[in-house]
């Protein structure tokens, strides 16, 4: 993927906007071999999965936090039916604090599943076809919703 191509996109698109959530956490497009599935499609399915992992937090507005992690686990959950999703969703929050608890149970959760639920199945999205597409207007397209975010309390 042109990272530079997406950093001079207009600033409403999903590829300016995807360009904005890699760089400022650090993060790349490519994607390392998956390891411990020897068959070559599902293998392939698997890194796809992880790739669209990263468009999502995209298009919900979730960061790299292990809260927001988690919450983009149970969105996932709901339209994958993974087995690691579901065990991220349940047994991620166990560190959490108390406040990061009660904000996922009131707020992240019924989102994740309520999302997952109306939205399109994200396996079938083809991203890259939609790095020029205003981001609002994707999310409508797919129904996919800005998740709720914790405010920090000073």
């Amino acid at each position: 993927m042109d990272i530079e191509y997406l950093s001079k996109l207009p600033s409403n698109t999903f590829g300016h906007h995807y360009y904005q959530f890699m760089s400022s956490n650090g993060l790349s497009a490519q994607r390392a071999q998956t390891k411990f599935v020897e068959d070559e499609e599902l293998a392939y399915v698997m890194t796809r999965y992880r790739e669209n992992h990263d468009f999502l937090h995209t298009l919900t507005g979730l960061g790299v936090t292990v809260p927001e992690e988690i919450s983009l686990k149970w969105y996932e959950m709901v339209q994958t039916e993974l087995p690691m999703c579901a065990l991220s969703a349940v047994f991620g929050p166990i560190p959490l604090s108390l406040a990061e608890k009660r904000f996922l149970l009131a707020e992240q959760i019924p989102w994740g599943l309520a999302c997952g639920r109306a939205s399109a199945f994200f396996m079938n999205i083809y991203f890259e076809r939609e790095l020029e597409t205003d981001i609002n207007l994707m999310r409508k397209r797919y129904k996919i919703s800005i998740a709720p975010r914790m405010v920090e309390s000073v």
